[in-house]
């Protein structure tokens, strides 16, 4: 059986691809099961995980008023 520390496993793997430059005060999201930061919006409203299908519940489209 092995025992693998996600903390540890997480700051050990280098990025997949080099990070895009964004400005300090942007809101960034990422998956919590993959750490991946690309998403599918559905017809429903609906977000998931580009790369593991996991449903994004924090995230939510919806109307605004502008």
């Amino acid at each position: 059986m092995n025992v693998v520390r996600l903390d540890e496993y997480r700051k050990s793997r280098l990025p997949a691809r080099p990070q895009a430059a964004s400005a300090p005060d942007a809101e960034h999201y990422f998956c919590m099961r993959c750490d991946s930061d690309q998403f599918r919006l559905y017809a429903g409203g609906e977000v998931h995980c580009a790369k593991c299908g996991s449903l994004m519940q924090n995230l939510g489209i919806g109307e605004t008023n502008r």
